[in-house]
């Protein structure tokens, strides 16, 4: 998001989790050294970081009076966290941001970041307006992330709020650049590896994978645009989503490796990636036609996973899967 609101000449409070203002303000010169070797000066200049700790209750921030727009990306991402802390986070932390954006006077906009996997194990069409549908879930992140959306959903009455769900989110799709090497990315990394060569997974269970560049292009969108409507939008590859079955043949041929043989039993997953498993038998497909009506006259268009899969792999490996990153800057400027 700091990469193209930062062009924009825009002032950015970034509220951060740290000990003190201090702190944060480390914490974000380490951000920016993930997107240059050498920050320029004016990048900086555009930016003020202040501690801020939404799990601690009720919150303030000096500066609200200048606050037009808020984007709020803060989370527990953990699949295996206990109710109690996933709620901590995302509910807590979700109502202390309402509470902030009720005392910024000049307020334009909120955009909050949920998941398109608040859809749980429903089976079937999950569409934009669609939210409680009596689905269960396969972890408290889910849940929780449900019960955040429920508060945005009752704030829409007096907060101009924008909900953005994003599926599982990878590399930019030209450059596969990436700073999270997460979800898919440790079954990947093990299948390379030759230490995976059978899971546990549905063939025709949905892998909805979007790539970093679109949803953080859509998210600037959805944030500045003052044209569009307060809502929720699916943030997805939509159509375009793959099977498990199309995933393992697509991986098997960018990578050169014998297919990885998919047991329908579901029995034991491997070593490492069990968070993942329930995500490899997924049966709902994510309903994107408010977010690509909105997105597409602006030039903003997901790229089909198909397309990006070879540039995603290719920066993982020249990465180390996390070991060796690239600044953004530097991935950029390769040949694609």
């Amino acid at each position: 998001m700091l990469a193209r609101l930062i062009p924009r000449r825009v002032r950015v409070l970034c509220a951060i989790r740290a000990r003190n203002d201090a702190h944060a303000g480390e914490r974000l010169d380490g951000t920016l050294r993930r997107l240059w070797r050498s920050p320029p000066a004016s990048v900086r200049r555009q930016l003020r970081a202040v501690a801020c700790d939404l799990e601690a209750g009720p919150v303030t921030l000096a500066g609200l009076d200048e606050v037009t727009h808020v984007l709020h990306a803060a989370a527990a991402i953990g699949f295996e966290q206990s109710i109690e802390q996933a709620r901590s986070a995302n509910v807590g932390g979700t109502r202390a941001v309402l509470g902030l954006a009720r005392c910024a006077p000049r307020l334009q906009r909120v955009v909050h970041v949920s998941t398109a996997y608040v859809a749980g194990t429903w089976e079937g069409s999950f569409a934009e307006d669609d939210l409680d549908v009596g689905q269960g879930f396969r972890n408290t992140y889910e849940r929780s992330k449900l019960e955040a959306e429920l508060l945005v959903r009752d704030a829409a009455r007096d907060l101009p709020v924008v909900v953005a769900r994003p599926s599982i989110v990878m590399g930019e799709s030209r450059t596969g650049w990436t700073t999270s090497f997460n979800v898919l990315y440790p079954l990947l990394r093990a299948y390379r590896r030759g230490l995976v060569a059978r899971v546990p997974a549905d063939p025709g269970g949905y892998v909805d994978i979007v790539t970093g560049d679109y949803v953080a292009d859509g998210l600037v969108h959805l944030l500045l645009d003052a044209s569009t409507a307060d809502g929720t939008y699916n943030l997805v590859s939509g159509r375009a989503a793959l099977t498990v079955a199309v995933l393992r043949d697509l991986a098997a041929a960018t990578l050169g490796l014998p297919p990885i043989e998919l047991d329908a039993e579901r029995g034991r997953t491997p070593e490492g990636i069990g968070a993942l498993g329930p995500y490899l038998g997924v049966r709902t497909r994510f309903d994107d036609r408010r977010a690509r009506a909105v997105l597409r006259p602006a030039g903003i268009e997901p790229t089909a996973p198909v397309r990006a899969f070879g540039a995603l792999m290719s920066y993982a490996e020249r990465a180390a899967w996390g070991k060796r990153p690239q600044t953004r800057a530097d991935a950029t400027a390769m040949p694609a």
